[in-house]
């Protein structure tokens, strides 16, 4: 049985993805769902094709130890490097906080500044200080620090 998602801001709960998508723009959003967001079963379709070539990567459980501190993962939703990396910390269990930097976003000038170039994904652990690119790197970290 799939959980809730819930917002931790107004304690409002649900299941549905669509149902989530229209609460998410109409709360914190313009109102306005994106197109293509709004095409109900054809989006979920074409989600899933998209997750083919993964063979179910960030759908199964991998025993790990638990940081005291969330990670941090600078990261835009359609870059496969950073899909790769997301996979991981699901997975595990990760806390992480995940810092998005889609074009256009200002972010991309923090992390610009931060780390003196931009790429992504980029990892902070709070946990051991590390800091680093490369999303093979990063899984091998993650793997290699956190899992049982």
């Amino acid at each position: 049985m799939e959980s809730a998602q819930v917002d931790p801001n107004t304690g409002v709960s649900m299941y549905e993805s669509d149902d989530i998508i229209k609460y998410l723009v109409g709360k914190y959003g313009d109102g306005s769902v994106p197109f293509m967001l709004s095409l109900g079963l054809l989006t979920t379709l074409t989600e899933g094709f998209a997750m083919i070539g993964r063979m179910g990567k960030g759908s199964s459980y991998t025993p790990s130890k638990l940081p005291p501190k969330p990670l941090e993962i600078w990261a835009y939703e359609p870059s496969p490097f950073c899909k790769v990396v997301r996979e991981v910390l699901v997975e595990l269990e990760l806390p992480h906080l995940l810092r998005s930097c889609a074009r256009g976003s200002p972010k991309r000038q923090v992390l610009y500044e931060k780390a003196k170039h931009f790429q992504v994904p980029y990892l902070e652990d709070p946990n051991t200080g590390v800091q680093m690119f490369e999303s093979a790197e990063i899984v091998e970290y993650l793997r290699a620090t956190y899992a049982s």
